[in-house]
C-alpha cells in the first residue's frame, strides 16, 4: 500500500512540475533544415577541395584545379559558418533553455519564429535576447566593441559569426518586436533585452553599455532581479502570445 502512495505522489509531483515548466516553442523545421544544409555544404566543400588536389597533378586540368579549389573553399566556408551556428552544441536556443530552467509556465520562450530570433514572454514584459558565442576577451568601451587579436583564431575566424555591435543588433531586434506588438496590442508593453554570451571562456569587459550584457549562466538571476512598475495582467499576456502565435501561423502559411 505504501508503495502505491509513493507512486501516486511521485506522479502528482511530476504533473505539477510539467505544468510549472517554462513553455518552449522553437522552429524545429528550420533547425533541422539548417543543420542538414551545414552538413551538405561541409561535405561538398571537402569534396571539391579533394577534387582540386587530384586534378592539380595533371597539367592539362590546372584551370579546373584552381576553379574547384576556389569553389571548395567558398562552399566549405559556408558549411563551417552554418555548422558553427546550427550544429555546435549547445545551440543558442539550447543554451537559453538551460539557463532559464526553473521558470514557471507563465514564461514562454520563442526561438527562430519571430522577427527576433529569441524572445521571452514573461509576467514582467517581453524580453529579447541577442545571443553571441565568442571566447576570450570581449571589450566594449565608448560604445565600440572589439576583441584582442590572437593568432590562434586565424583559421577559425572565417567560420565564426563576426562580433559586430551586439547592442545595435539587439536594439534593432527590440524595435522589430515593438512594431509587431503595436499592430494589435494597444497597451504599452515593456520590451527590453539582453546581449547574452554563451561561450564558457568568454571574458566580458563592458563599460557602461546601453543595454544589459551578461553571461548565459547569470541570465536567470539577472532577470529575477529586474524591477517593474507592475506585473502584466494575464489577459494581456494571453493577447501577446496570441499575436505571436498568429504571426507564426501566417508566416508558416506563406512558406507553404
Amino acid at each position: 500500500m505504501n508503495k502505491w502512495f509513493w507512486l501516486i505522489g511521485t506522479l502528482d509531483n511530476w504533473l505539477i512540475d510539467k505544468e510549472e515548466t517554462m513553455r518552449l516553442t522553437s522552429n524545429e523545421k528550420l533547425i533541422e533544415q539548417r543543420s542538414r544544409w551545414a552538413r551538405y555544404f561541409t561535405f561538398a566543400g571537402m569534396g571539391l577541395l579533394l577534387a582540386s588536389l587530384v586534378t592539380s597533378f595533371t597539367t592539362d586540368y590546372m584551370a579546373l584545379a584552381y576553379g574547384t579549389l576556389l569553389g571548395g573553399f567558398v562552399v566549405a566556408m559556408i558549411g563551417s559558418y552554418w555548422a558553427h551556428k546550427w550544429l555546435r552544441p549547445p545551440r543558442a536556443d539550447q543554451a537559453l533553455e538551460k539557463a532559464l530552467k526553473g521558470f514557471d509556465n507563465k514564461h514562454h520562450l520563442y526561438n527562430y519564429l519571430l522577427p527576433a530570433e529569441h524572445v521571452l514572454v514573461a509576467p514582467s514584459g517581453v524580453w529579447v535576447f541577442k545571443v553571441k558565442y565568442h571566447d576570450d576577451q570581449i571589450i566594449c568601451k565608448n560604445r565600440k566593441w572589439h576583441r584582442p587579436w590572437r593568432w590562434s583564431r586565424l583559421f577559425g575566424a572565417w567560420a565564426q559569426e563576426p562580433l559586430g555591435d551586439p547592442i545595435a543588433e539587439l536594439q534593432e531586434d527590440i524595435q522589430k518586436i515593438k512594431r509587431l506588438l503595436a499592430t494589435q496590442v494597444e497597451n504599452s508593453v515593456p520590451v527590453d533585452g539582453y546581449v547574452v554570451f554563451t561561450h564558457p571562456r568568454a571574458q566580458l569587459i563592458i563599460d557602461d553599455p546601453a543595454l544589459p550584457v551578461v553571461m548565459v549562466g547569470d541570465l536567470k538571476d539577472t532577470l529575477r532581479k529586474q524591477k517593474r512598475a507592475a506585473i502584466l495582467p494575464p489577459p494581456l499576456l494571453n493577447k501577446i502570445e496570441t499575436l505571436f502565435d498568429e504571426y507564426i501561423k501566417a508566416k508558416h502559411a506563406l512558406r507553404q
